[in-house]
């Protein structure tokens, strides 16, 4: 025991001596965003935030810390703050319930509406079968998350037997893989970023009363080019307006960056209006509670010429994009609701 201890501190130094390393050079990177700092300032910064509170370079980088006060900085939701809240909002049955890509559509089967299987279990013919009947699919690792792994079957593509071999040489692995029919957006929302399906992410959380909050609706779209409009994979999330069901000024993607206009398509976000964003809201009040132990969720919808689609439900939800919606750390509000 005593020598896993010391193991464990040892991974631990290893870890932050690691991460000093790279805020050395991250701090030249934020030099150019804070002029009126110096780079030794902005790296010890980066290391007190990151071993006190669990803030990572993404989290220092999106919120802004180099501007924001030590009251501010505190009020965020960190990565390991993030992790915390995961324990305490869901159980692990619950967790693994929605981890499982499978076991979640059976779940929600009444909000996916497409095609799907995974492979466990299946035969090549079996799967041979399914990719046939659909012109596209998606194949996505089964328990993955953050757009990894992700391959797109494309009968019209020139690679669509070389994808095809891709996933059944990990199928033959052990790697377990879901494939779903492939949709697509309305065109107003299509219009953004054509490649991707570009998605509607809901932040909801349970209080420990039993009330409801949603704390954050976002468009979540790809760079033009990519196949997913994952946020940690070169996508971008633009704020919804709540009240309004409106886009705001600008969306966000890793490393600081900031648009006012999608930089593939032109399309200016702010006022962007989202005519089926009431209709998602609706729908996501009836699914935060089917089950009542998974309490902070980040709930992923597309808007499809069929209908509303539900696609994943995520524990926890980034906190990055997630309080780039609220505009501030809701970490304190969090507590209060745990």
């Amino acid at each position: 025991m005593n020598w896993l201890f010391r193991k464990l501190k040892l991974y631990r130094v290893i870890t932050v001596l690691k991460f000093c390393k790279e805020s050395w050079r991250n701090a030249l990177f934020l030099k150019e965003k804070c002029q009126r700092k110096s780079r030794v300032s902005l790296w010890l910064d980066q290391i007190y935030w990151y071993v006190r509170y669990g803030n990572d370079f993404n989290d220092y980088c999106t919120f802004k810390f180099w501007e924001k006060t030590s009251q501010e900085k505190k009020a965020y939701i960190s990565v390991r703050r993030n992790d915390y809240l995961r324990y305490e909002f869901s159980k692990p049955d619950v967790f693994q319930l929605f981890l499982d890509k499978a076991r979640f559509n059976s779940r929600y089967q009444s909000y996916v509406k497409r095609g799907w299987l995974t492979t466990q279990g299946k035969t090549e013919e079996d799967i041979y079968n399914f990719i046939e009947k659909y012109d596209d699919v998606i194949a996505k690792p089964l328990k993955d998350y953050g757009g990894h792994g992700v391959i797109k079957i494309s009968r019209k593509a020139e690679n669509y037997q070389q994808a095809i071999l891709e996933v059944m040489t990990l199928m033959s692995q052990g790697v377990p893989y879901i494939l779903e029919e492939t949709i697509e957006n309305v065109d107003y929302i299509k219009a953004f970023a054509p490649n991707s399906l570009n998605t509607l992410r809901f932040v909801t959380v349970i209080d420990n009363k039993n009330m409801l909050h949603v704390v954050a609706a976002l468009l979540r779209m790809g760079n033009g080019f990519a196949v997913t409009d994952n946020y940690h994979d070169g996508g971008m999330a633009c704020p919804i307006n709540m009240s309004d069901g409106r886009l705001d000024k600008s969306a966000y993607g890793m490393k600081c960056v900031e648009y006012n206009i999608h930089p593939f398509s032109n399309i200016k976000f702010e006022g962007y209006y989202l005519p089926d964003f009431f209709r998602c809201l609706d729908i996501v009040k009836e699914v935060a509670f089917y089950e009542p132990d998974a309490r902070y969720v980040g709930w992923d919808f597309a808007i499809t010429p069929q209908g509303i689609e539900l696609l994943e439900g995520n524990i926890p939800p980034g906190e990055d994009i997630t309080q780039i919606a609220t505009g501030k750390g809701i970490w304190y509000e969090m507590l209060k609701w745990k």
